[in-house]
């Protein structure tokens, strides 16, 4: 398994923020690993999601997934594979 990083910055106030935040948690839990570390930044404006898959391919369609995606409430984001020491 290789570890990912999810980083993403929300669109201006998001207005089905509130109503997609449960399948936005929902979809993350369901692809929980070992190495799974995520949450909002403290200003809400966006968040980060580190979290294991097999290869890029499938941690981008993890990635693109996400309800917070599907729903366009994300107006910018960046998946990167992670080396951590």
């Amino acid at each position: 398994m290789e570890t990912f990083a999810f980083l993403y910055f929300m669109v201006s106030e998001p207005k089905d923020l509130g109503r997609v935040i449960p399948e936005h948690v929902q979809h993350w839990s369901a692809h929980r690993s070992a190495g799974y570390r995520g949450g909002p930044f403290a200003d809400r404006s966006g968040g980060l999601i580190v979290f294991e898959a097999p290869d890029l391919n499938s941690a981008n369609a993890i990635a693109q997934a996400d309800p917070f995606l599907t729903m366009g409430l994300i107006a910018e984001y960046w998946l990167k594979e992670w080396k951590p020491e």
